[in-house]
């Protein structure tokens, strides 16, 4: 079982790492798309510079692709049209994941979509750095438990298969609330291997950490997924426990840990 989900971790392509290193603050992004406009993708964000940003882009994207966007200090987002034979898509830059969204979905829309959808977003750690910066002493619990960062989660489901995957807290609102977004993979009891991304509101309140997820996407795969509410319980400043119990009844052990 360890073997399993250490594999499904290592296919995750929309981890990154979300640090400092050398007293520099990681502060740009980048998009590629591929010859067929959109088919295959790679996005990043949070890089230390514009190079680091696009290689990690290409790489996700892999052959026949090209860089087409590039931010820094701010969010980016990319959506493209589910609908079967469709080639539409769109991006957008901003200062708040909503806003990004929204734009890339009307863009999208625009050039045709009928089903569009956001599959990737992401907010640069400078581009809420201000505004957190206000916020950080408003709740104790937001000062003596830092859920902004990288954190690796293991979820054992009611389906019978674990989900891997990782949760990014990259914006403080202040009073012990945050957001960021979460991207589980799975193998299915079928055999199918499947990634979804959600986006994440979280509440912190002393020792219990509430994570609800939202607008859940497919990365890899197709289906449908609910959104998952974890309760967690902190154990220590890197380690959480608690159990799932997502809008469609689904429970099952949760263990998250810091990267």
């Amino acid at each position: 079982m360890i073997s399993k989900i250490k594999a499904l971790a290592v296919k995750l392509l929309f981890a990154t790492i979300f640090l400092l290193a050398g007293g520099h603050a990681m502060a740009a992004g980048a998009l590629a798309i591929d010859s067929l406009q959109g088919e295959k993708y790679g996005f990043s964000f949070n890089h230390l510079n514009a190079d680091q940003a696009e290689q990690r882009a290409m790489r996700e994207c892999g052959s026949n692709c090209s860089v087409v966007l590039r931010f820094s200090r701010e969010c980016g987002a990319y959506a493209a049209d589910q609908a079967k034979g469709s080639n539409a898509y769109g991006w957008g830059t901003g200062a708040t994941s909503s806003a990004v969204q929204q734009r890339a979905l009307a863009e999208c829309r625009a050039k045709g979509g009928s089903s569009c959808k956001v599959r990737s977003w992401g907010c640069d750690a400078v581009a809420s750095s201000d505004k957190d910066s206000g916020s950080k002493d408003n709740n104790a619990s937001s000062t003596e438990f830092q859920m902004q960062g990288d954190w690796q989660v293991e979820y054992a489901g009611s389906a019978g298969f674990s989900y891997s995957g990782s949760l990014r807290v990259h914006e403080n609102t202040g009073n012990g609330v945050y957001r960021g977004v979460m991207v589980l993979a799975y193998t299915t009891t079928e055999g199918k291997s499947k990634r979804v991304q959600q986006n994440t509101l979280i509440t912190v309140r002393g020792n219990t950490v509430t994570i609800k997820g939202s607008n859940p996407v497919y990365l890899l795969g197709s289906g449908d997924y609910d959104p998952d509410t974890y309760t967690m319980t902190i154990s220590n400043a890197g380690l959480m426990r608690g159990q799932n119990n997502d809008a469609g009844g689904s429970r099952g052990a949760v263990v998250i840990t810091r990267r």
